[in-house]
């Protein structure tokens, strides 16, 4: 695991909490960050005795993207963040954002790439690539495979930032609490989740992912639902 300690972990009761940790940045990402980040979603997936990870920002915020600021932001960036995505999709341990303040681009990518959303009332997500001329795949993607074209669209064109409290009107359905409720929030939805008997919050959502994607009729879908067969 990377020694880098622009990322928190600390692991307690079932659940591992992980803290992107650069506050005078305002958490942006640099590639070590994105790695770090990687390394500590791999270790709390690699623990038998974590089953809920809460992921939050240091300081209040949660994260305002990229640090266009560092000079290895680019192609290693790109790299390293897709890394981020590739294991969130692959995770079979429930995953909770906890977004205080702002979600921003690359930050708000982390937010949607979780199985569960908590938000403050005045919090908010911003996806502003198109406005820089540039594309936002994993906002994309996640936007698109959980929600709708028409969600996605809404927020990736507009480049506007939606406050918590909008988003479920737009079909992304956060939990929505007052500000400075949102990280002890997401530690008790985690707490409870961890504390399902037989392994049920895993269980559930490979069930709930394997019948997404399931195409076809209602059979199809059930039969993933079901799992494999013992």
């Amino acid at each position: 695991m990377s020694n880098d300690n622009s990322i928190v972990i600390t692991k307690l009761s079932g659940r591992a909490d992980i803290a992107i940790n650069r506050p005078e940045r305002k958490n942006a990402l640099v590639p070590a960050t994105a790695e770090a980040l990687h390394d500590a979603f791999a270790d709390a997936e690699s623990d038998p005795e974590v089953r809920c990870v809460v992921l939050h920002g240091a300081g209040g915020a949660f994260c305002s993207g990229i640090d266009l600021k560092d000079s290895g932001v680019g192609a290693e960036m790109g790299a390293a963040i897709g890394k981020v995505h590739d294991l969130l999709a692959s995770m079979r341990t429930p995953t909770i954002a906890a977004v205080e303040r702002y979600a921003i681009n690359a930050g708000s990518g982390l937010a949607l790439g979780c199985d569960l959303l908590v938000i403050g009332e005045t919090s908010f997500l911003q996806i502003s690539e198109a406005s820089m001329g540039v594309l936002a795949p994993a906002n994309v993607a996640w936007l698109t495979q959980k929600f709708s074209t028409a969600t996605a669209l809404r927020l990736t064109l507009s480049g506007e930032r939606y406050p918590g409290a909008a988003l479920p009107s737009l079909g992304v359905p956060a939990k929505v609490v007052a500000d400075a409720d949102v990280l002890t929030t997401a530690q008790e939805m985690a707490d409870r989740v961890a504390g399902y008997p037989n392994d049920g919050a895993a269980n559930m959502k490979a069930s709930v992912v394997s019948t997404a994607a399931a195409a076809g009729d209602f059979e199809s879908r059930i039969a993933a639902a079901r799992g494999p067969q013992k």
